[in-house]
């Protein structure tokens, strides 16, 4: 239990002090922090400049819970069969394409006009600055902005330049022309008349541009910006918020929008009426002409045979008569509805133009809630189908739901057309007798029950039908909407709602923070290179002698010009730590190595025998890669001299060793650069020479070339006793350790370790490479945690001291 709670102790410190590290590295890079969140917060001040004002416009629609009389059973047999207004299919029909359309096509906004400005343009809405009369026979370019400059003598000159789409590809339009006010223009794209407004005077130089405006694509921009939606939950009333850049244009759309709404709800309530008021219309038509037949010879007849009135026999007999004849029409009358119900229930088109049953004399509640029931699921699908499509879910319940009616429908109708015929045929059956009663009377008049009997079955007819066009007449005149306007859309209440000026700001600002975020972000996701001590830890496999602090100084061995500096203490720690590697007496030799160039293996290996030399040590330095020397540039010397005439036998040991001008230090440089290295290192000349140099000197120090370019750094390798390969922080690669473990297991050097070059040490003992060099942690001496300091540090104030540490 207690190995746990050290492990998750030990995660969480560790995780700690990834955090740390973290915010350190963007800290560090402040400046660039500070200098895109400026050029964030100037380019978000800048957009709310060049934007245009944005208005926002509300209006409230009232719909009525319940709906009565949109169908003529209801009315006619005083069953109530309206149904609770769905707020859903309102809130569809004001945002359906169809009813969008519609309003702009009532406002006839051809045209939309602007006036160029220097940051965003204005939209002229209502004082036009002049009239465009379009010739409808030519088909003028949609969308394409004209820009218009004023010129004297009532001219002015058009110039395009952009791209219009024609059957799928862009096309460039790109023409300049001048035309006349009051004058047609024409060309390949246009053809208008331009007149000069009375309200708007124009002068010279006045710039504008205009769209001669698509109704397919203003439909969807104004479509796309309408918000619609129920005011609450327990109201039945409708909010409408449009948004757009003049309240005014926005205003007349709104209203307009709600007009044609409103004159398209109630158009679907009067369409039962109406089509009732249509179809006796036609029936009327018919039985005039019949009626008018039937009386002329009823009188007639009478008159010629001089009878004015039937014997008591006769009456009862063209009572009965009459009476069946009344009954058979209606039950004809049923069937022939229910057949062409069963025609036409299955299509929308077809049962728009059904009667009510009521109208054929037909009194079935059943029957007159299932037309009901259908035309309104009919209706609602209609309006579904403006905004939706036909996978849908709402669209599908409503197909569903009509299936459901139809199947209920044809079932009822089966039933009452069987009902119906049965009593047709009773009936029929039931005259034929009254017909032998009749065939016992007097010719004359059986010949005037026939006349009366057509007369007064159309004159019956003819007065029913009259009564039913009044009722429907009567209904199509009281409907009302189903719904009302309760707040109209007003400019005065017209609320501006762009630009959000501190909303762009805030946005200019967090988008300029987060670009140097994301970049050190992604930049550690892809950067492979060694960033501190800590990841160093968990790749290697071999140890960690010392970690060399940045050189702040521009100086080749600083450890001997400020000796009590924090990259001289780096060095010291180093040389304290090769003790623990030696083995054995005598004169002790570590090679410095990298594994490419750049990595600062010259520079340590310097400074590394500078600091031994310090101790009164006699300390040899030897230049050993002799592809790429720098030691003689350094010490500014010549290069005749040096290991490499010392390996082919042209010089002695004591010809090549030469002084440093520093106390107890020497150095061999490389010598002429040889052209094949390897072989020469490899001759055993250079075990001759490691013998005489241990015998010389108390420490030797190997500046080898990089290992992984050529074999030499190997070779001379194993004439060391500690090999040092030098890692760079924020510039060698984690590769880099995978080798350097692999030449350990395989024992291909002895006595391996590790030194990270150019570190900067924070405070709180954790270090990391170029990401803190400018600015945070300081250079060198700054940070290193024990004390140690530039020449004079201790002397100066702890104001002076944090005013240096800033400077740094």
């Amino acid at each position: 239990m207690q190995d746990i709670n050290e492990l998750a102790e030990y995660f969480q410190e560790e995780e700690s002090v990834n955090i740390k590290e973290f915010l350190f590295r963007l800290l560090s890079k402040w400046p660039w922090f500070v200098l895109l969140g400026l050029m964030g917060l100037v380019a978000g001040y800048f957009i709310s400049k060049s934007t245009p004002p944005t208005y926002q416009i509300t209006g409230t629609v009232l719909v009525n819970s319940e709906s009565k009389g949109m169908d003529m059973g209801a009315l006619f047999e005083g069953f109530d069969m309206g149904a609770k207004a769905n707020i859903e299919n309102h809130i569809l029909m004001l945002q359906s394409y169809t009813l969008n359309r519609q309003a702009l096509e009532n406002l006839q906004w051809e045209v939309s006009c602007y006036r160029e400005g220097f940051f965003k343009d204005e939209l002229l809405y209502g004082n036009l600055p002049f009239v465009m009369t379009r010739d409808t026979a030519f088909r003028q370019v949609t969308g394409l902005p004209v820009h218009l400059e004023v010129l004297e003598g009532g001219q002015y000159s058009l110039s395009v330049d952009d791209q219009i789409m024609q059957e799928g590809a862009p096309v460039q339009v790109n023409f300049e022309a001048t035309g006349r006010f009051g004058q047609p223009f024409r060309n390949d794209y246009f053809s208008f008349t331009l007149d000069k407004s009375v309200a708007y005077p124009l002068e010279v130089g006045d710039r504008f541009y205009f769209r001669v405006n698509d109704i397919n694509r203003l439909t969807l921009d104004f479509q796309g910006r309408l918000e619609v939606s129920q005011s609450t939950k327990k109201a039945d009333g409708i909010s409408l918020i449009l948004k757009g850049v003049d309240p005014r244009q926005q205003v007349d759309y709104m209203n307009e929008l709600i007009r044609v709404y409103m004159d398209f709800g109630l158009s679907q309530k009067n369409r039962t009426s109406e089509n009732t008021v249509h179809f006796i219309d036609a029936q009327l038509a018919q039985l005039v002409d019949s009626l008018k037949s039937a009386g002329e010879s009823f009188t007639e007849f009478r008159s010629r045979k001089g009878i004015v009135d039937l014997s008591q026999e006769a009456g009862l007999v063209v009572q009965k008569l009459e009476n069946l004849e009344n009954e058979r029409a209606l039950a004809e009358r049923k069937v022939e509805y229910y057949r062409n119900l069963q025609t036409y229930m299955g299509n929308a088109e077809q049962m728009k133009l059904m009667v009510a049953p009521s109208v054929m004399g037909i009194v079935d509640p059943a029957l007159n809630a299932q037309v009901i029931k259908l035309g309104e699921l009919y209706s609602k699908k209609s309006t579904l189908s403006f905004v939706a499509k036909e996978n849908n879910p709402g669209m599908q319940l409503v197909e569903q739901e009509i299936g459901n009616t139809l199947r209920s429908l044809d079932e009822n109708l089966k039933n009452l057309l069987s009902h119906a015929t049965v009593e047709l045929n009773s009936l029929n059956s039931r005259m034929s007798g009254i017909n032998l009663e009749l065939a016992g009377l007097p010719k004359t008049e059986q010949e005037l029950i026939n006349i009366k009997r057509r007369f007064d079955l159309n004159n019956e007819l003819y007065t029913f039908l009259l009564q039913k066009r009044a009722e429907a007449a009567i209904t199509t005149a009281s409907n009302v909407s189903d719904a009302q306007v309760l707040d109209p859309a007003r400019v005065e209440t017209a609320v501006k709602v762009g630009p959000r000026t501190g909303l762009n700001l805030l946005i200019g600002l967090i988008l300029g923070l987060a670009l140097p975020f994301l970049v050190i972000v992604v930049g550690d996701y892809f950067n492979d290179t060694i960033q501190s001590k800590d990841e160093l830890e968990k790749e290697a496999k071999v140890p960690i002698v010392g970690q060399i602090a940045h050189n702040n100084y521009k100086k080749e061995i600083p450890v001997m010009d400020h000796a009590r500096s924090g990259i001289a203490e780096t060095f010291r720690g180093l040389r304290v730590n090769l003790g623990y590697l030696y083995k054995g007496d005598g004169a002790k030799v570590v090679a410095i190595h990298s594994m490419i160039p750049g990595e600062g293996k010259t520079f340590n290996s310097l400074n590394l025998a500078a600091i031994i030399a310090l101790d009164n040590k006699k300390v040899l330095l030897v230049g050993c890669d002799l592809r790429k020397p720098r030691l003689h540039h350094i010490f500014e010397r010549d290069n005749h001299q040096g290991l490499s005439s010392y390996l082919i036998g042209n010089d002695t040991f004591s010809d090549i060793v030469r002084p440093t001008g520093l106390a107890n230090l020497s150095y061999v440089g490389s010598g002429p650069i040889p052209p094949n290295p390897s072989e020469l290192i490899g001759n055993g000349e250079f075990h001759k020479f490691m013998a005489e140099a241990r015998g010389q000197f108390d420490y030797i120090v190997l500046d080898n070339a990089p290992v992984t370019l050529v074999t030499d750094g190997l070779l001379v390798g194993r004439y060391a006793d500690v090999n040092l390969f030098v890692l760079r922080q924020g510039y060698s690669h984690k590769g880099q350790v995978k080798f350097i473990n692999q030449m350990s297991e395989k024992e291909s050097l002895k006595q391996i370790g590790l030194v990270l070059n150019d570190t900067v040490y924070q405070g709180y003992g954790t270090s990391y490479g170029r990401y803190g060099r400018y600015g945070y942690g300081g250079y060198g001496g700054y940070g290193y945690g024990n004390g140690y300091y530039d020449e004079g540090y201790e002397k100066l104030s702890w104001k002076e001291r944090i005013v240096k540490r800033v400077k740094k």
